[in-house]
């Protein structure tokens, strides 16, 4: 692909059996260079497959370019961006010490922070006049490389990654006389998924969209496209709801049906699942094809491809279920229990599978018979809780494992957390009493704006003013401004026409793309459903289209996933736009 001045060409370096960055590039090298990268003529990019990045590419290449032109020596620039320690997208393994020469951005030394101490030598000071240390970087994992980096892999069999191969770069290696660079990251994204805190936290900042972009709604496949909503909710076109309530932050994906009385807030949902009547799920992830039967209730989990849960049974914080096991009925999981498709004496033994042979596959199925399941996860239960190593040697504490692989608590939470927020009572959140705040100023405004027939300038002015002192975004501003434009009508039956043409302004102030009308559509079948105020729908709907406030393709599109009890009030509406639709494109033929 073009970029800049640069063409780029994106190949998967890491074939099947290699099993580290160290052998990828050593085969690249020794092997197969021409058939995995052709020939490397120039300076490329080497990132980690998990790494999740809106950075550009084309400024970075240019920066470490310079840095070429400065310094022959230069043979690599590492990417850094500012995270201070304990940040969410910051992983444990990733703590690292950078000590830089603040005038050139070199590298001068580079350790690893899950060390009582470390040792620097004298010549570091001696032959620097200044330098700097930095405990507050994180390593994006994008390196810009000069074309014979991959050959020093391949020279030194010692290097086993990235890590150990900057360390030999920067002082470990007295024989090494070339330089690595860093750059600091500025107002974009990066952070690597390599554990399941940084899951969880990549996947909120995906679904808050600091990512863009890089966003649900940006990806498209043969099921179907993903469609935003308000208050960070995507659903795809081709999602089943049945009187099911969709909260904040909640991705919901292709194909998947959500059965009536069903409630799920803060969580992504995969395609192709089956999601019973009345369940509860609360900051999880349940990945494609999951099975949840009526009654369940998953707090803070991770479901994998395939797994079943069946009726009434509760999966609590810090639960794990592997690919295609099952849990239930009736089952109640302890917190931060592991559910694996193998026995821990079958994973300590490394019975199960095997490289050495493409003919070679997994046995663990075979291997597993009915008598072999833990009973401890149900009648219906399938395969086994696993417990590693470090949680044998003492239940009682939280060991360096948990710390590092359990979900901070905006999503999976340890055990710790877990029991210090049992007795707690919940406080309401600064920002929705400043909303509330805010609703209160704008109601007056259109209220008061109305009565006193105030042009309505005016009143965009004060809402504007309002919006400003509150920091409301647009999207929630136009959600309020709908529901104030219903709730502030006397009645419907009668003056609504006359408020709507009112406020036809304001609407179309904020309505210019197909997601700001997807906002009113929704806010309106809310308000409509907590107000039992159902009946309104339609004329409100066909109002708003006459007055092109919302365009007939939006309407039609947002019918495919409304509520069934708004979908059989508004189906004459709905059939005289189809209808009407056929006319224009008969006319046009």
């Amino acid at each position: 692909m073009p970029l800049g001045n640069f063409q780029i060409v994106v190949s998967n370096l890491s074939p099947p059996s290699c099993l580290s960055l160290s052998l990828s590039l050593s085969l690249c090298v020794c092997v197969s260079l021409p058939l995995v990268l052709g020939e490397i003529r120039g300076p490329f990019v080497l990132l980690a497959s998990d790494v999740i990045s809106n950075m550009d590419l084309r400024q970075a290449m240019e920066y470490h370019q310079a840095n070429k032109k400065k310094d022959k020596e230069c043979i690599m620039t590492c990417i850094f961006k500012k995270a201070m320690p304990g940040h969410p997208t910051r992983g444990l393994e990733d703590d690292v010490v950078v000590c830089t020469n603040p005038h050139s951005n070199q590298l001068l030394a580079f350790h690893n922070a899950n060390v009582k101490k470390f040792y620097y030598e004298i010549d570091l000071f001696t032959t620097n006049e200044v330098v700097d240390f930095h405990y507050d970087l994180m390593n994006t994992h994008v390196f810009l490389c000069e074309a014979h980096v991959p050959a020093r892999f391949g020279d030194h069999f010692d290097i086993q990654d990235m890590e150990s191969f900057i360390k030999g770069v920067v002082g470990e290696d007295e024989t090494c006389i070339e330089n690595i660079y860093i750059h600091i990251l500025e107002d974009r994204y990066a952070a690597r998924v390599t554990n399941l805190r940084t899951y969880v936290s990549v996947s909120q900042d995906i679904i808050n969209r600091w990512t863009y972009p890089v966003v649900p709604d940006n990806y498209y496949n043969a099921s179907g496209e993903y469609i935003y909503r308000k208050r960070g909710i995507y659903l795809s076109n081709s999602v089943k709801l049945y009187k099911a309530n969709i909260a904040q932050n909640t991705v919901v994906g292709p194909e998947t049906t959500i059965d009536r009385e069903t409630e799920i807030t803060d969580s992504v949902i995969g395609s192709k699942c089956e999601i019973g009547r009345n369940v509860k799920i609360t900051k999880s992830f349940i990945w494609d094809e999951v099975t949840i039967e009526e009654g369940c209730i998953i707090d803070n989990a991770v479901l994998a491809s395939g797994a079943k849960v069946y009726k009434k049974s509760t999966i609590n914080p810090g639960c794990i279920l592997a690919i295609d096991t099952a849990v239930g009925p009736n089952v109640v999981l302890d917190p931060g229990t592991k559910v694996t498709a193998f026995s821990a004496s079958h994973l300590r033994t490394d019975s199960g599978c095997s490289n050495d042979s493409e003919d070679t596959k997994c046995s663990g199925d075979n291997d597993i018979s009915d008598t072999d399941m833990d009973e401890n996860l149900g009648a219906d239960g399938w395969r086994y809780v696993y417990k590693s190593e470090e949680e044998d040697e003492d239940d009682s504490v939280i060991s360096e494992y948990h710390k590092k692989w359990y979900l901070p608590h905006q999503g999976i939470r340890t055990i710790d957390e877990i029991s210090d927020s049992s007795d707690s009572t919940p406080v309401p959140s600064e920002s929705g009493i400043e909303e509330d705040g805010f609703y209160r100023e704008l109601f007056d405004s259109m209220n008061g704006g109305y009565d006193n027939k105030t042009n309505i300038d005016h009143v965009i002015l004060e809402i504007n003013s309002s919006k400003h002192a509150y920091n409301v975004s647009v999207n929630d501003c136009l959600m309020y401004v709908c529901r104030g434009v219903v709730e502030a009508c006397p009645d419907l039956s009668t003056q609504l026409p006359n408020y709507l043409k009112y406020f036809k302004p304001l609407l179309a102030k904020f309505t210019n793309d197909l997601s700001s009308q997807l906002i009113i559509l929704d806010e309106l079948q809310a308000w409509s459903l907590e107000y039992d105020r159902v009946e309104y729908v339609q004329k409100i709907l066909h109002i708003m289209y006459e007055e092109d406030i919302l365009d007939e393709s939006v309407i039609l599109r947002w019918n495919e996933t409304a509520n069934p009890e708004i979908k059989n009030k508004i189906c004459r509406f709905i059939t005289w736009l189809l209808e009407a639709e056929e006319e224009s494109s008969e006319e046009s033929d």
